[in-house]
């Protein structure tokens, strides 16, 4: 099997390994991006609702801007 990969592959089993560490790395890139996008936009609304709250006159904040 050692002699197949060298020969007719053209690469060592390391080779493999490193690429199944690449692709992981690449998944948990894309799933970090895809939470972190969905955490930014969870705290712009955020913010925006509390500064919508701290736009309204004392009296109307008391009663939840309603």
């Amino acid at each position: 099997m050692h002699q197949f990969f060298h020969t007719t592959i053209g690469f060592c089993i390391w080779d493999v390994a490193a690429l199944l560490v690449a692709v992981g790395v690449v998944v948990l890139l894309i799933v970090h991006i895809f939470r972190q996008h969905k955490r930014e936009e969870t705290l712009k609304n955020e913010l925006s609702d509390r500064m919508a709250l701290e736009a309204l006159p004392p009296q109307e904040q008391e009663q939840g801007g309603d």
